[in-house]
């Protein structure tokens, strides 16, 4: 990203940057706008917070909407919202879906919150499968779609007993889960030595796994999956097994990670998943954005130097924040630094 501006988001002031293609650093106090800055990116990216459903809630007090633009290589973005409306802009045009801006600008975020993905219900796993198969595979979106779709037309017929429906979109539904599936199995496989790799390396553990739960226990075929369930998903009235249930488990001696291991090495070993997906991404040429807030808080001087020489060891262009540049390695690449007081940015001499 060469340029980005920011314009009535949250507390933030008028705000327009030409980043360091690498190394971006903003150091400020609690309640500054640090956090805006990263967060107003990711809107950008995934056209959502990542911290408030409330997506009104991102247009600053006095102002018509929030706005941020970016221009990255050929692309021009932008993503503006007002009261009770979003809007997406893709190089002079409007764009119809926020994947067409995703696609363009791939986002990874490390905050406090990252614990989630290890701690919380398979929902938040199941996000993190999508949008990383998604940017590794083109047609996974609307694959993904159709499968959802599918399920609700099954669905919608299991309840009301209507078996000529539920047989017509029982044979899509299983086309579509055997598709969704194999991709995020790709993705994992994908995913999973550079995870390894990283977490044995910070943690020093062995035996650590990742594995890909597909939504049923068996690894049949989906048509005989749902035949053998069909009886319950009729008394029920919904679909019992799919990849609308599918898991990401992580373990140490199939022992869940959540039991095996001290809260601080859960944290590095979420913080090895998000950076492997972003390496991954590198890769594969997507060149992603990573997004890491206030990662001093969450880790001891060591693991936080050994994580930030990683992560800053590849091409990735990144935007860390801390409340005191002194809680952060000293030898860190150049890059620019901001400093940020009551929403005013401004570049560090």
């Amino acid at each position: 990203m060469e340029r980005l501006e920011v314009h009535g988001f949250r507390n933030l002031d008028e705000t327009q940057l030409r980043p360091h293609p690498h190394v971006n650093v903003v150091i400020g106090p609690n309640g500054a706008g640090k956090t805006s800055l990263l967060e107003a990116i990711y809107f950008l990216s995934r056209v959502r917070s990542f911290r408030t459903r409330q997506s009104d809630r991102l247009i600053r007090w006095g102002a018509d909407e929030a706005r941020v633009i970016a221009g990255r290589g050929q692309d021009r973005l932008g993503v503006a919202r007002s009261p009770g409306h979003t809007r997406l802009r893709l190089n002079g045009a409007d764009a119809s879906t926020r994947s067409a801006l995703a696609a363009r600008l791939p986002v990874q975020l490390i905050n406090t919150e990252h614990q989630r993905l290890l701690l919380d219900g398979p929902r938040v796993r199941r996000q993190f499968l999508d949008w990383g198969t998604f940017h590794l595979e083109p047609g996974y979106r609307a694959l993904a779609q159709r499968y959802q779709h599918a399920l609700r037309q099954r669905n919608a017929a299991l309840r009301v007993g209507d078996r000529r429906s539920e047989q017509a979109w029982t044979p899509v539904l299983i086309h579509c889960a055997t598709a969704v599936d194999a991709a995020r199995h790709r993705f994992i496989q994908a995913l999973r030595p550079t995870w390894a790799d990283l977490a044995r390396q910070w943690l020093g553990l062995e035996n650590l796994e990742l594995r890909y739960y597909r939504g049923a226990a068996a690894e049949a075929p989906w048509e005989d999956v749902l035949d053998e369930q069909l009886e319950r998903d009729r008394t029920a009235g919904f679909t019992h097994r799919g990849p609308h249930r599918a898991d990401l488990l992580l373990s140490r001696e199939r022992i869940p990670a959540a039991d095996a291991l001290s809260r601080g090495q859960q944290k590095l070993l979420v913080v090895a998943l998000l950076v492997a997906e972003v390496q991954l991404w590198a890769r594969q040429g997507l060149a992603p954005l990573l997004l890491i807030d206030d990662l001093p808080a969450e880790l001891d001087p060591v693991h936080l130097r050994t994580v930030l020489h990683t992560v800053t060891d590849q091409p990735t262009q990144i935007f860390l924040t801390a409340i005191d540049g002194d809680a952060l390695p000293v030898n860190l690449p150049p890059g620019h630094w901001y400093d940020v007081r009551e929403g005013s940015l401004s570049a560090m001499v």
